[in-house]
């Protein structure tokens, strides 16, 4: 129930952070103060790396469940496989196809879609210590709040950490 509880809200958190950056890239542009001649790739990067949201918010997912379960090699195997995709996706979609940033954020979505499916099927492929069926696709009211109450000391300093990093690079 807890991780049926988690993927739901996972998934409205990511749909809302997707909603976000995609109607928010202009102002996030702004906010990053992104030059004149680059002002539209850095919306069209923000988009484009925005819409996968869903997509890194279903890895961070799976890798806590690989955590809890005490498995931390798995996550780090599916981010070291999706390092070699986005760095095989930049040269690709920037080098040959001449995409230039969108290029670049079209990879590291896919590489990430990629650690997505490689987490997926492994756990799909796992004896887990308990079941997941779609019975368990629904909010629990008390497992919904232990999350939010845990996950959001975490979710704020990263929060906090991204801000940071955006006013360096406004700087």
């Amino acid at each position: 129930q807890t991780i049926g509880t988690g993927l739901i809200v996972f998934a409205i958190t990511g749909a809302v952070f997707t909603l976000i950056s995609i109607l928010g890239a202009g102002g996030l542009a702004f906010i990053m103060q992104a030059p004149e001649e680059a002002f539209e790739l850095t919306k069209s990067y923000i988009r484009i790396c925005g819409g996968g949201f869903l997509i890194i918010t279903a890895y961070n997912l799976l890798g806590s469940i690989f955590r809890g379960l005490g498995d931390s090699k798995t996550p780090l195997i599916a981010v070291g496989i999706a390092c070699v995709f986005n760095i095989i996706g930049d040269l690709f979609f920037v080098a040959v196809l001449h995409l230039g940033a969108s290029g670049a954020a079209i990879a590291t979505v896919i590489a990430q879609l990629i650690s997505v499916f490689i987490s997926f099927f492994i756990i799909k492929n796992k004896k887990l210590p308990f079941e997941l069926n779609r019975v368990h696709l629904k909010i629990n009211k008390n497992y919904a709040m232990n999350i939010i109450r845990i996950g959001s000391p975490i979710a704020l300093q990263d929060f906090l950490v991204g801000i940071s990093f955006l006013v360096i690079m406004a700087i």
